[in-house]
Order: C-alpha cells, then sequence, then structure tokens
C-alpha cells in the first residue's frame, strides 16, 4: 500500500504568539520593521514550531483523495483535525499494518510534510502512527516509508524543483498546477478570506499530482514499466 500526503499550511493565530513575534522584531517603530515583522510572521507558516496546519490531503494508492479541513471558527480547530486525522491512520494501520504492508509514504518536499504533521500533534499531544511520524528515523532507515518525489527527480536532498514543474515536464494525467487559480502563495490570503474551499481542493489536486509523479518516476525504474 501507498499511502500519498500533502499539506496546507498558514501562520500563528495565537495572540501571544503575535504578539511575541512583533514585539521581539519591534514591529512599531517604523513602517520599514513592520513590514519585515509582517514578513517574519507569514514565514513562521514553513515551520511547526509557530507554523499551523489547516488542511490535510491523502490518498491510499489510487483512491481519490480524502481531505480534511480544519474549522478556523473552532478555537481547537486545529487539533481537532490532527485528531480526525490520527484517528483515520490508527483505523488504517489496524486495517493493513503499516510495519508490513505500507510501502511509501509519498510527498513532494516530504520532509515538510511528516515535519509539520509531527510537530503541530506534538503540540497538541496527539499520537500519530509511527510511519506517519517517523520519530527518531533517518531517512536511509528501513523501518522510514517517507519517500520525497522531489528528491526522487534530482537525486539528492539539496536541489529543488517545485510540483508544478514536475508534473509539466513529466506531462502526468493529473490537474494542471494553478489551473484551479490557486498558487501557494495564495493559500493563507484565501484561508482569511474564508476560501479555504478552493485551498482545500487546491491541496488534493496536489495529492493526485504527487501520486500522478510517483507513479511515473517508479514506471520508468522497471522493465515492465510496474509501479
Amino acid at each position: 500500500m501507498i499511502l500519498y500526503i500533502d499539506t496546507e499550511t498558514g501562520p500563528s493565530t495565537r495572540p501571544d504568539v503575535i504578539a511575541y513575534l512583533a514585539d521581539k522584531h519591534d514591529a512599531l517603530r517604523d513602517e520599514e520593521h513592520a513590514r519585515k515583522a509582517d514578513d517574519i510572521y507569514k514565514r513562521t507558516s514553513l515551520s511547526g514550531l509557530f507554523g499551523e496546519l489547516w488542511v490535510i490531503s491523502y490518498a491510499v494508492d489510487d483512491n481519490e483523495p480524502i481531505t480534511l479541513v480544519r474549522n478556523g471558527k473552532d478555537p481547537d480547530g486545529e487539533g481537532a483535525m490532527l485528531r480526525t486525522f490520527a484517528q483515520e491512520m490508527i483505523d488504517l494501520d489496524n486495517d493493513i499494518n503499516f510495519p508490513r504492508n505500507l510501502d511509501a509514504v509519498v510527498a513532494h518536499g516530504a520532509d515538510f510534510d511528516r515535519g509539520m504533521l509531527r510537530q503541530r500533534a506534538t503540540a497538541h499531544g496527539v499520537y500519530l502512527p509511527s510511519a506517519i511520524s517517523a520519530w527518531g528515523l533517518r531517512p536511509w532507515d528501513r523501518a522510514n516509508r517517507w519517500v520525497c518525489t522531489m528528491e526522487l527527480w534530482t537525486g539528492d536532498n539539496r536541489s529543488r524543483v517545485s510540483l508544478g514543474d514536475l508534473a509539466l515536464a513529466l506531462a502526468v494525467d493529473a490537474p494542471v498546477k494553478g489551473q484551479d487559480g490557486v498558487t501557494g502563495d495564495q493559500v493563507w490570503p484565501l484561508i482569511c478570506a474564508g476560501q479555504i474551499d478552493r485551498v482545500a481542493s487546491y491541496c488534493a489536486d496536489d495529492v493526485r499530482r504527487v501520486r500522478a509523479i510517483y507513479q511515473r518516476i517508479m514506471s520508468a525504474r522497471r522493465p515492465d514499466g510496474g509501479v
């Protein structure tokens, strides 16, 4: 079994964290510092320390993606979403036995998605099966099921290629990146505008793109063209 995952994140919504960041970077001193502080605040979405999860989408093998969306009106919206995701992963583990039958957890920029899921689950005291959290596992450890499509393509963990560019280059059978009118830098503005449904669709399409890319790359590694 192969699990494909993508997440969408945003900066902290906690008033104490926002106040801490504003004070730390002296946002009120002048306009330039205010802009810098706002940029630093938005960049917290790239780390599980202060960043938060808003959408989690995953697909099992060739099934349609299942997408979990955070309730922005619920102060515990992120925690509730993570508990739902964790229970679904636990149920899946009980059904198929991850250690024996989970061949891979695939994501584009897998370190980011794995880190956000693990760190935000920890922040809320939510248990994730070890195949998902991958606590203490190195990329080369046999127990580590996570696979990065970016690294599969580039051949190392330093070079970068965007999911959209790679999907376009390989001409895979998946939604064209941006066709839905959403790009990565629009995720947080759309969430703030109450259009998280568009973000959820974008995230599900990313799962479809990741799956198509992975299958194309892996088919080229087998003489019979299979995955």
